[in-house]
């Protein structure tokens, strides 16, 4: 957790305090052992006096009984007494049985035994090989007369250490309270300057809100307040620039943001600095990315990661055609040039150009394959009649006949390519008059009834209220008239009938024949130009293949639609819906 300027110099202030008192204490706890330790000498040494002089008043009697002396020492002492004669084998000690005391080893080699028979007083402190606890020794010379050469007292190192956890606990005491005293000061002094430097943060963020006219304190001099005086001096500099800065970033936003054109800035480690909506749309997302995203993770196009790397490279601008694998496949014009160590990236649909040349081409090359056979046939029974046709009396009747009906079928065809262009034009407005839609459906039954008769069909329009509603009726009846001559031209054998109807603010019509029925993968494409399920069938039946087109487009002017349900061999239903009550007058979505 990051602490605040407050926290850190209460730290600082305290720590400092803390470190004082911790060198201070280090320092008396050096001092308190030394004392400590010297104290228990000079007491056990005054107790190896006393004992040594016992042993001199026990030695007019005879000391006979080393051991049993040791042990009443020691008990009446509190201490472990041992007594060493000259040799160093221990003659009696306080904390040795009797009957180990010639298993003892030799204390001669004892630092504090050597410094006695030097005739000095001797101390050591370690862990007892003989007890195995640790110790303070003090050893002293002992008289002659008394038999003996060293005696030795010592205590146990964790009654000192007690003594010393004690005063230890007392200096601990002392420099605690000695921290809690220092921290109020410590806290007013954190607080004094944090104020200051908390009413600088406050005038830098209202300055930074757009407050021009607030100012800093200046007094007293120190460093803070000459900061105070330098945030004045930038706040009146920076108002200007500030200014002059918002009305170029929102010029340029605005030109940006009605841009068709998407465009990116992107820096050298390929993140985005910035970018505007069309640059997303084009991508296939709803808003742009945040600043810092990388580019790839947002353009998922490796010709796009291709282009900034050859722009990096390249000094000029670099143009080429990708294709972005957006939710919808995009062609776009993609524009790299370099800007120091960032790329500008402009990207220009394509798309919709694309479509259109590809309709285009599909178009002609559609009219064009339409318009071969007729002309086939029509150039070669000419050619054929030039040829000495017009002297065979038995054929050419029927040469002529077939010259007229291609002729026809050409007429056909340009009189729906004609309707299709008048359909699609842009200023193309459907007419609104009330008619009823039975009584229109009645009258183009009536005219396909002889043919039907011809083909053996039946042809019937079911009875039914009327069926009232506003549109163009023109071109209504051309729909009706269209999917009966669809219906008819497809069904070999059987009935095709007509039904319709009216509810819910809409009138509907379904055509339905006994034909073969269209497979599922040919019923989304039925109504689009040219598209044939059968394509000899239809030829030889004279279609144009734009039926269906005209229909759809006619439907869809009047705010209706329009769909096909089939089953292989069991027929097709052919049904629209359009609004009572004309919604668009205009003819256009």
């Amino acid at each position: 957790m990051r602490l605040s300027l407050w926290g850190r110099l209460f730290v600082a202030q305290t720590l400092l305090v803390a470190a004082a008192l911790a060198i201070v204490s280090a320092l008396a706890l050096v001092e308190q052992r030394r004392w400590v330790i010297g104290w228990h000498v000079e007491r056990l040494e005054r107790a190896a006096r006393a004992v040594e002089a016992r042993l001199e008043a026990e030695a007019t009697t005879g000391l006979t009984d080393a051991p049993g002396l040791a042990e009443r020492l020691g008990s009446l002492l509190s201490l472990r007494v041992t007594l060493i004669d000259a040799r160093g084998a221990v003659r009696g000690d306080s904390e040795v049985p009797r009957d180990r005391l010639p298993q003892v080893e030799n204390h001669a080699g004892r630092p504090e035994v050597r410094e006695a028979m030097r005739g000095r007083v001797g101390h050591a402190a370690r862990v007892s090989a003989t007890v195995g606890r640790e110790f303070v020794y003090v050893a002293v010379p002992a008289r002659a007369s008394t038999g003996l050469a060293v005696v030795r007292v010592a205590e146990p190192m964790a009654e000192i250490a007690q003594l010393r956890r004690s005063l230890l606990g007392f200096s601990m005491l002392a420099a605690v309270l000695a921290l809690f005293a220092s921290v109020p000061l410590a806290l007013w002094v954190a607080r004094a300057q944090v104020e200051r430097v908390r009413s600088l943060e406050a005038v830098a963020a209202q300055l930074g809100a757009g407050k021009a006219d607030v100012r800093a304190r200046e007094r007293p001099g120190d460093e803070v307040g000459r900061l105070g005086a330098a945030l004045n001096r930038m706040a009146s500099e920076l108002r200007g620039r500030l200014e002059a800065l918002e009305r170029e970033r929102d010029e340029r936003e605005l030109i940006l943001a009605h841009m068709s054109d998407g465009v990116a800035l992107v820096d050298r480690e390929g993140r985005v600095a910035h970018v505007n909506r069309s640059f997303a749309a084009i991508l296939g997302e709803a808003l742009p990315p945040a600043a810092g995203t990388p580019l790839l993770s947002f353009a998922r196009a490796p010709e796009v990661d291709a282009l900034m790397h050859d722009a990096r490279e390249a000094p000029g601008t670099i143009e080429r055609d990708v294709r972005v694998w957006a939710p919808e496949p995009r062609v776009v014009r993609a524009t790299a040039t370099r800007l120091g160590g960032s790329v500008l990236l402009v990207l220009h649909d394509l798309t919709e150009i694309e479509r259109l040349n590809r309709v285009r081409q599909d178009f002609v090359a559609n009219v064009s394959h339409e318009l071969k056979t007729p002309l086939t046939s029509l150039r070669g029974y000419a050619e054929t009649l030039l040829d000495g046709g017009l002297d065979d009396l038995s054929h050419r009747e029927e040469f002529v006949r077939v010259i007229r009906d291609q002729a026809k079928r050409l007429q056909a065809l340009v009189e729906d390519l004609l309707s299709l262009a008048d359909l699609e034009r842009p200023d193309t407005r459907m007419k609104s008059e009330p008619f009823d839609l039975r009584e229109a459906a009645e009258k183009q039954v009536a005219q396909f009834r002889e043919r039907a008769r011809q083909a053996s069909l039946a042809l019937s329009l079911e009875p039914g209220p009327p069926a009232r509603l506003e549109a163009d009726r023109v071109r209504i009846d051309q729909v009706i008239a269209n999917l009966l001559d669809n219906a008819l031209k497809y069904t070999e054998r059987g009935r095709v009938t007509v039904a319709l109807g009216s509810g819910a603010g809409h009138v509907w019509c379904e055509v339905r024949d006994t034909g073969p029925g269209i497979a599922a993968e040919h019923q989304d494409r039925v109504f689009e130009r040219f598209y044939r399920v059968d394509p000899a069938r239809s030829r030889e039946r004279g279609g144009t293949g734009l039926g269906l087109s005209i229909v759809k487009h006619i439907v869809e002017l009047h705010g209706g639609t329009i769909g096909v349900m089939s089953w292989p061999g069991r027929g097709a239903t052919f049904r629209f819906e359009l609004p009572q009550r004309s919604e668009r007058p205009d003819g256009r979505g």
